[in-house]
C-alpha cells in the first residue's frame, strides 16, 4: 500500500513539476528552478510603436538565465538585444540593451494538495547601463517587487507589483521605464490547462491557455494597459510560448504608444 501511494503521489505531482510550474510567457511568477538547476529562456518580441508622426518597429531578443541558489532563492540575469527600425532608415538602431540582474526569494509556500500550491516571493534587482547609445537608459535603476502565485488543479494565477526607480533616462523614450520617470507595474496572469484533463504517470507534456494583463504607470503621468492572450506547451524539460500583445488603454504623452506586439519563446531546464 505504501508503494502504491508513493506511485500515485508521484504521478499526481508530475503535472506540477512539468516544465515551469505554470509560469506564463511575459509576467513574473513566484517560481524558480531547484538548487543548482538552470532555466534558460530565449524570447523574441516584435512591437510596433507610434511616437508622434513616426512609426517604429522594434525587435527584441531577451536572453534570460535563472539559477537556483537554494530551494527558495534564485538569481536571474536578463540580456536584451534590440533592433529598432524607424522606417526612414536614417535613425535605425541596433545593439545590446540594458542588462538586468535580480534576486528572487520565495519566503512563503503552502501546498494544500499534491498539485496545488500558494507562494509569495520578493524580487529585487538593478538594471545596469550596459546598452548601446540610444538603447540604454544610462542609469543604474534599482527595482523591487512582490509576487504571488497560486496553482489549483488545472488553474494557475500569478500577480505581481513592481517599482523601478529611474536614475537617468533617454530624452525620447519609446518603451515604459526608459525615460527619467519611475515605473510602477501591476501585472496578473491566468493559466488554464487545456490538456491533459488529469495527470498520470504517462503524462509527458501539457497545453495551457494563458491571459496576461499589464498596467504601467510612470511618475510623469503616463499610463498604459496591455493584455496578452497566449498558448504554452510545457514538456518535462522545455516550454514553448506564443503571445500576441494588445494595447487596451494608452494615456501617454512622454514616450511611444504601442500599436501591437507578438512574443515567441523557448525555455529549457538544465
Amino acid at each position: 500500500m505504501q508503494v502504491q501511494n508513493t506511485l500515485i503521489m508521484g504521478a499526481i505531482g508530475l503535472c506540477s513539476s512539468i516544465g515551469f510550474a505554470q509560469e506564463s510567457a511575459l509576467s513574473l511568477a513566484a517560481t524558480q528552478p531547484a538548487k543548482g538547476r538552470v532555466t534558460w529562456r530565449e524570447q523574441v518580441r516584435f512591437e510596433r510603436y507610434e511616437l508622434g508622426s513616426e512609426s517604429i518597429d522594434q525587435f527584441t531578443i531577451d536572453s534570460r538565465m535563472v539559477y537556483g541558489l537554494s530551494k527558495d532563492m534564485a538569481l536571474t540575469l536578463n540580456v536584451p538585444t534590440v533592433v529598432r527600425d524607424r522606417g526612414t532608415g536614417l535613425a535605425d538602431q541596433d545593439g545590446l540593451g540594458d542588462v538586468t540582474l535580480a534576486l528572487k526569494w520565495r519566503f512563503w509556500q503552502h501546498d494544500p494538495a499534491p498539485v496545488d500550491t500558494n507562494r509569495l516571493a520578493l524580487v529585487a534587482g538593478v538594471r545596469m547601463p550596459t546598452g548601446t547609445d540610444g538603447l540604454s537608459s544610462d542609469g543604474w535603476d534599482p527595482m523591487v517587487g512582490l509576487i504571488f502565485t497560486r496553482v489549483d488543479g488545472r488553474h494557475g494565477l500569478n500577480a505581481a507589483l513592481t517599482y523601478q526607480l529611474s536614475t537617468d533616462g533617454l530624452a525620447s523614450p519609446i518603451t515604459a521605464g526608459t525615460g527619467d520617470a519611475d515605473l510602477l507595474t501591476i501585472e496578473t496572469s491566468y493559466l488554464y490547462r487545456l490538456a491533459p484533463e488529469a495527470c498520470t504517470s504517462e503524462t509527458e507534456a501539457s497545453w495551457y491557455f494563458t491571459i496576461e494583463s499589464f498596467v504601467d504607470y510612470e511618475t510623469n503621468g503616463d499610463i498604459a494597459w496591455r493584455v496578452a492572450p497566449g498558448l504554452l506547451y510545457e514538456a518535462r524539460r522545455f516550454t514553448l510560448e506564443f503571445s500576441p500583445i494588445i494595447p487596451v488603454v494608452d494615456d501617454i504623452d512622454h514616450r511611444g504608444e504601442l500599436d501591437w506586439g507578438l512574443a515567441l519563446g523557448l525555455r529549457v531546464l538544465f
